[in-house]
């Protein structure tokens, strides 16, 4: 295997979930529908993950085609609008590899806070930015909005030629893909209809990207051509992706949901692609693995609800296996190896749905979140007033998790001052603490915070709008679709009986002075 595991107490169950995860190989390869669920629904259709990237290979001189007449057109900048896995993974290129030299620099974009719309509509060059609507359903609100907003800097830049710099990514057919023939788009590229938007990293949805950042797609290719091949091995000497997954299952299944990772520094935003591949894969029927970032031995307790997968020997990985936790230890991975990862937690997410008899392909209470966001929209609903963080706080033990959830700016003082309160809680609680911001999270681990264990406390906060940003063409501006965000998402974990509070970010920061 490819990895070393120091499993302790959770050997002999793991054993036992890899010999089955082995028998699941073949079926999985067969696209058998029925090692999910005997119903095909969002199963049969969602598994060309599986072959995506050798599909890709067919597209290379078509991708690379629109990226170099993009530099001829004077591209310097990509803006991509999008939410979960349309821009997670390009978000990681960006971080990780960065542009080549001559490329154009690439941004994006997955909030609905007006100052993170503002500042970047201020920021980027117009008359040299290509905007790159991203949504496999082609109706996504965030990624409408965005591009409703930004086709009137490209007017303002371009007159009637706006249209060429738009770029949308979207199935074949969608209101998107419609929309870019009658709007006079600079095309469409279609992603594969038969994979899911969290699995679609190694489709146009990422490839588009790579190749626009000024990557060699044959290359970035290969390490998921690789990995992809050790998949297919029912030897669990070799099949290491089906072994995590085996692992991954037979600790959710045992009390240890939460999936601590540990990255080095130069691959971190990884670890957000992972959170929302597991969490909206497996969260669901009241079980789940709960991704846990940024926290280690120095800052946090390690309980007997864990399991670390950690990407080279860290020290704090040798810490933690001496005390018993059970870790596994991936090979260290640079940006140039991404690519590899993503097929190993794919396949390992798939095991793990299968052992744990959930469908890791659908999200029905993503869907439930998106309908509480439009009720809230057409009947003008508000925010409920906040409350203190006591109560729910009250009832957190062993076992449990806290999640913050902030509708604020991303990378601002105020997402700050939320890891600031994370630190505070765990320390004084001594349970994992996560933290999302909206509405960037509803995309991720909206699905499990919902459908997945009732064993959390959510805080949600909604950071202050000083200035707003109107969306063309709505009655309404990004504050009040933030806020109708963050009230819908109040209203679908009330409904789901979560323990749930809305608060001030004022009565986080005082988590630390009592």
């Amino acid at each position: 295997m490819s990895h070393e595991a120091r499993l302790g107490p959770l050997h002999e169950a793991a054993s036992d979930a890899i010999e089955q995860a082995m028998a699941v190989v073949p079926r999985l390869w067969a696209r058998d529908h029925t090692v999910w669920s005997d119903d095909p629904t969002e199963i049969a259709d969602r598994l060309g993950w599986l072959d995506a990237p050798e599909r890709a290979q067919e597209r290379i001189a078509d991708l690379d085609r629109l990226a170099t007449d993009a530099r001829a057109d004077g591209v310097t900048d990509v803006l991509l609008v999008g939410m979960g896995g349309s821009s997670l993974w390009p978000e990681v290129l960006a971080t990780t590899v960065g542009a080549a030299p001559g490329a154009p620099r690439l941004r994006v974009l997955d909030s609905t806070d007006p100052a993170a719309v503002l500042a970047v509509e201020r920021e980027l060059p117009w008359d040299t930015t290509l905007v790159v609507p991203a949504s496999k359903s082609g109706g996504t609100i965030e990624t409408l909005s965005h591009l409703d907003r930004f086709l009137e800097r490209l007017h303002d830049a371009h007159g009637s030629a706006a249209g060429r710099f738009v770029l949308p990514i979207t199935d074949p057919g969608s209101k998107l893909d419609a929309r870019a023939t009658a709007d006079g788009f600079r095309g469409a590229v279609h992603g594969q209809p038969d994979v899911g938007g969290r699995f679609s990293a190694l489709t146009e949805f990422g490839l588009l990207h790579a190749a626009l950042l000024g990557l060699d797609l044959d290359e970035h290719l290969a390490p998921a051509h690789e990995q992809l091949a050790v998949s297919r091995s029912t030897d669990p000497s070799v099949n290491a992706p089906a072994v995590l997954g085996a692992i991954m299952a037979s600790a959710a299944q045992r009390g240890r949901d939460k999936l601590t990772l540990l990255l080095p520094p130069s691959v971190a935003s990884f670890g957000a692609w992972i959170e929302q591949l597991v969490a909206e894969s497996t969260g669901k029927h009241g079980v789940g693995l709960v991704p846990v970032l940024g926290e280690d031995p120095t800052n946090a307790t390690f309980g007997d609800d864990r399991l670390v997968v950690a990407f080279g020997e860290q020290s704090p990985v040798r810490e933690l296996a001496a005390a018993g936790v059970p870790t596994v230890v991936l090979p260290e991975a640079g940006p140039d190896d991404l690519p590899g990862e993503v097929v190993r937690f794919e396949v390992a997410t798939a095991i793990a749905g299968a052992l744990l008899g959930v469908n890791p392909f659908d999200q029905p209470d993503v869907a439930a979140a998106k309908a509480a966001t439009e009720r809230a929209l057409s009947s003008n609903e508000d925010l409920p007033p906040t409350t203190t963080p006591d109560e729910v706080l009250r009832t957190v033990a062993p076992g449990d998790v806290i999640a913050l959830l902030g509708f604020v700016e991303p990378d601002s003082v105020d997402e700050a001052r939320l890891h600031q309160a994370a630190d505070q809680l765990r320390r004084a609680h001594g349970v994992p603490v996560t933290v999302g911001i909206g509405p960037r999270y509803l995309h991720s681990t909206g699905q499990l915070h919902k459908g997945g264990s009732d064993r959390a406390v959510f805080l949600l906060t909604v950071g202050d709008d000083p200035e707003d940003a109107r969306i063309p063409g709505r009655d309404y501006g990004f504050s009040r679709l933030k806020r109708a965000q963050a009230a819908g998402d109040l209203r679908a974990l009330a409904d789901a009986d979560r323990r749930v509070a809305h608060v001030t970010l004022d009565a986080l920061d005082a988590l630390g002075s009592g």
